[in-house]
């Protein structure tokens, strides 16, 4: 397997809004650097999530996270959450990984909770793990047998 190969299933990026709406995705996020000419519509790809939450069909929620650049320049980052009904606490669980992440935090294990925040089968995150990761042990160790999560502490 190497970096150049097409992954083996539809990969949700710029196809949130429609794999929401049919229903093979719960959850979506988005992140907007506050830079120069950078529009929120261009961190959702042009997709217009704003008509389905009007209608109540998704639910929208921001959260505008700091950051510093290496000089210790602070900089905005605006999160767009969207959630079928439902399942809003994803907003909060993924939330959490953020703040992981800006803490420098981030392994194979916080990837694969990830993609199941953001809909993807387990088999599908073992097949993105092993790729991403190809000679860490633990992959494995997160699916068990047959690329299923392993379900014994």
């Amino acid at each position: 397997m190497n970096g150049k190969e097409p992954y083996p299933y539809t990969v949700h990026t710029n196809r949130e809004l429609e794999m929401m709406l049919a229903g093979a995705k719960p959850f979506a996020m988005f992140a907007h650097e506050r830079v120069g000419d950078f529009e929120k519509s261009d961190a959702l790809a042009n997709q217009d999530f704003a008509r389905y939450v009007a209608d109540g069909t998704l639910s929208e929620h921001v959260r505008t996270l700091t950051r510093h650049l290496p000089d210790g320049t602070p900089f905005n980052i605006d999160c767009y959450f969207y959630a079928i009904a439902g399942e809003e606490w994803r907003v909060e669980a993924y939330s959490l990984l953020l703040d992981l992440l800006g803490r420098g935090a981030w392994c194979p294990q916080l990837e694969w909770m990830q993609g199941k925040l953001l809909g993807y089968t387990d088999e599908q995150n073992l097949y993105h793990l092993s790729r991403m990761y190809p000679n860490d042990r633990s992959v494995p160790e997160i699916f068990g047998p047959h690329g299923r999560r392993n379900q014994q502490g």
